[in-house]
């Protein structure tokens, strides 16, 4: 279901695809690593997911894109919820989530690498 769902983020714009690869893969290595191997290997967003797995890595510029949609979102939850309770639920949800994204580091220790910086 998770690779699916980041299978329709490719087409879709507005749908993420390596949050879904991400727990697609962490699912697929202890189930079955093969079908976790073309996620890992694909030229666009396994050197990402990797990154994450391995060191917890978000590139800044995965953080920038993250963290915006997130504004989008909380945005549009504003404007388009009648309901005070599920409005501050979501918001509640997106700070927690923006907060984890954030406080991701940029880059391995040690490492540098396409679209990571050194900290050092």
């Amino acid at each position: 279901v998770l690779f699916v769902l980041g299978v329709i983020g490719i087409a879709l714009p507005v749908m993420p695809t390596v949050v879904f690869w991400i727990g697609a893969v962490a699912c697929f290595s202890r189930g079955h690593p093969a079908l976790a191997k073309p996620i890992l290997t694909h030229p666009r967003f396994g050197p990402p997911i990797s990154m994450y797995l391995a060191h917890g890595v978000i590139a800044p510029a995965g953080k920038r894109a993250a963290l915006l949609a997130m504004a989008g979102s909380a945005v549009l939850i504003v404007v388009l919820s009648r309901s005070l309770a599920i409005s501050a639920t979501a918001l509640c949800g997106l700070a927690l989530a923006a907060l984890s994204v954030a406080t991701r580091p940029a880059a391995a220790p040690g490492l540098v690498g396409e679209g990571f910086q050194s900290r050092g």
